[in-house]
């Protein structure tokens, strides 16, 4: 229990120093809107992996990086759909289907990767 809560802490850590590293990196790009890009999930993931193959090894970091791969996926289809749902039903039966969308393809993304 202690280490999980030790590797738990040094995630948060390595992330926070991850957005603030990628964060100074988006200072320098123009345009600014691609700013936000480079500020959360890439530097979240990167210290987690990192943490992850401290804590469990290369193994785990595989399964990880695979479980973000079909996250990112999961959520580009929730994104692509979500704007064209949201304006045929409102914010909120729109938003629910989108959700419906996403809950298909993590499912059967994360039925693949167990595979």
């Amino acid at each position: 229990m202690g280490s999980k809560i030790v590797e738990v802490v040094l995630k948060a850590l390595a992330g926070g120093v991850f957005v603030l590293a990628f964060a100074a990196l988006a200072q320098t790009i123009s345009p600014k809107r691609f700013a936000g890009v480079f500020s959360a999930a890439p530097s979240v993931a990167l210290g987690s992996l990192l943490v992850t193959l401290a804590f469990s090894g290369a193994g785990d970091v595989g399964r990880s990086a695979r479980g973000m791969q079909v996250g990112a996926v999961a959520f580009t289809v929730y994104c692509l759909a979500a704007v064209p749902l949201i304006r045929r039903w409102g914010a909120w039966r729109g938003s629910a289907a989108a959700l419906g969308a996403w809950a298909v393809v993590a499912f059967a993304g994360y039925l693949l990767v167990l595979a």
